[in-house]
């Protein structure tokens, strides 16, 4: 399982989540698709939840295609420290 780390502070702007990295030196803006992935990361959960909560918003991707780059997604976040497995 995986969820947002306690110690990131964000905010939704326009529909873009802007987070602030745990050392506080960083500022990460996700465009509108990501911050659908962060808004899903609120409780833990993995990434076939949050594709299969997406599939239904996007027709144009297949589900393995999706899961693919949610699994891509999930990496990028946990490398920067923003989110944590449990």
């Amino acid at each position: 399982m995986i969820s947002q780390s306690e110690s990131v502070v964000f905010e939704v702007v326009d529909g873009k989540a802007v987070l602030v990295d745990p050392t506080g030196a960083e500022l990460i803006t996700l465009n509108p698709v990501a911050t659908l992935i962060w808004e899903a990361l609120a409780t833990p959960t993995d990434a076939d939840s949050i594709a299969d909560r997406l599939l239904s918003e996007f027709e144009d991707v297949t589900r393995d295609q999706l899961h693919a780059d949610v699994v891509e997604f999930l990496g990028e976040l946990e490398s920067l420290g923003v989110v944590k497995r449990s």
